[in-house]
């Protein structure tokens, strides 16, 4: 079998289970490219070539692994984030580019500060607490999570990104770990907002991601309601909550921003229009 026809079978049979065709074609390359170990030009001027049996027989099972709906960043074990490369597993969330709106904002928030001290709360694979402390160089930067392995997991892409010396990493429930009297600048969240309804009906993929990190409760709202009322605790006068929400959860979480005493909450909508991030100001004193 040579590359072309490998590519081939594996577009028709990702092609079968419902991806579009150019979506399959795509990820049958990426997929190649991991198994053949061929990048790029590499592979595109090597095609006719004959897969030896090792690299057949990787090649067959990574395609195997997908068609099962494993996400296709679980098998590569990486995604890109904010221009940076993140390691992901089974034991964090896939960072979408979604977040990254949640990034720019925090960037615009602190870029001019002197000094920078930012809580990342849930960081999983680390791409929140890690984007910020590479585009905010003046910024320190903890990161708690409840899980032991996605700490781990944050831990190589701090280092893997050149900041594993600016982030401190705390295992535990939201501000629980914290040292008493720390307060922070800018605190950022991504937290679990999917409702009953939207995790039963899930695509296959995404029912493989960690649970704890999808499930915002019954109504989507369980941790806003515990991070925005402690959050004022561990922030600066003039701080700023930054949340990211659902697509029809804006106007809520500002809601209950603005009844624990945040000034001006605003929503910030996506390139889609949608609600994404919520940002409200601690108010001075």
């Amino acid at each position: 079998m040579t590359g072309r026809e490998a590519w081939r079978w594996a577009v028709s049979l990702l092609s079968g289970m419902g991806l579009d065709k150019r979506v399959a074609r795509l990820e049958a390359r990426l997929l190649l490219e991991r198994a053949w170990g061929r990048k790029g030009l590499k592979l595109v001027t090597g095609l006719d070539d004959l897969l030896d049996e090792q690299a057949k027989d990787e090649y067959v099972g990574l395609v195997g692994r997908r068609l099962k709906h494993e996400p296709l960043q679980y098998i590569l074990g990486e995604q890109e984030f904010m221009a940076l490369p993140f390691a992901v597993s089974p034991d964090v969330l896939i960072p979408r580019w979604d977040s990254e709106l949640l990034v720019e904002e925090a960037i615009g928030l602190g870029e001019a500060a002197a000094e920078l001290r930012v809580l990342d709360l849930g960081t999983g694979s680390g791409a929140l607490a890690v984007s910020l402390a590479v585009y905010l160089p003046r910024a320190r930067v903890w990161a708690v999570d409840i899980s032991a392995p996605a700490l781990e997991v944050a831990r190589q892409n701090a280092c893997r990104n050149g900041v594993g010396d600016r982030i401190e990493f705390l295992e535990g429930d939201l501000f629980a770990p914290l040292p008493p009297g720390l307060k922070f600048h800018l605190i950022v969240s991504n937290p679990p907002y999917l409702t009953a309804q939207e995790l039963a009906s899930l695509p296959e993929e995404v029912k493989k991601e960690p649970r704890l990190a999808l499930d915002g409760g019954k109504d989507g709202l369980e941790f806003y309601r515990r991070i925005i009322p402690t959050a004022g605790e561990f922030l600066l006068p003039g701080g700023a909550l930054l949340l990211e929400v659902g697509w029809r959860q804006g106007d809520i979480v500002a809601g209950i921003m603005a009844g624990h005493g945040y000034r001006s909450p605003r929503v910030k909508k996506d390139y889609r229009g949608k609600d994404r991030v919520v940002i409200g100001v601690k108010i001075s004193g």
